[in-house]
């Protein structure tokens, strides 16, 4: 077999550059903190509209909301830092969601929600990147702390 000359080399070398890096380039699907930051969302928007709905319940879950709020907030800041390529995910309108039918109901469902977020917080903050794993535990932590006022 003939040597290469410098010619052929540098062909192939970049012609097995642009597909290794087509191969990187692929889509990853969505960042592990999608969820939680989905469900953050929707805790919140459950939390505001019950307390517009019942005033009587506004003090136990308006910081509910807010606190739900604030978590979707850190969430999307990390997931917009390590892949832009999700803005538009992050950038979509926050849901609607209708009237519960009473404060209890809607305590109840926050607080089965909360639950699952703060297990799935759990969960995952034993498998991300160490980096992500204080931001992840606590917002487990807190949702832990909001699903059982709630239940009370």
């Amino acid at each position: 077999m003939p040597p290469l000359s410098r010619r052929s080399f540098a062909v192939l070398t970049a012609g097995a550059l642009t597909l290794a890096a087509a191969g990187c380039a692929r889509d990853e699907g969505p960042d592990e903190l999608e969820a939680p930051w989905a469900a953050a969302r929707a805790d919140a928007a459950l939390a505001a509209a019950a307390a517009g709905a019942f005033p009587d319940a506004a003090a136990r879950l308006t910081p509910v909301a807010d606190a739900r709020r604030a978590h979707a907030t850190a969430l999307a800041t990390e997931i917009r830092r390590a892949r832009p390529d999700r803005a538009e995910v992050l950038d979509a309108p926050a849901p609607t969601v209708g009237n519960p039918p009473s404060a209890a109901d809607a305590a109840a469902s926050l607080a089965r929600s909360l639950g699952a977020a703060r297990d799935a917080g759990s969960a995952l903050a034993v498998t991300t990147a160490r980096y992500r794993a204080g931001l992840v535990a606590s917002v487990a932590a807190s949702c832990a702390g909001w699903a059982e006022a709630l239940a009370t």
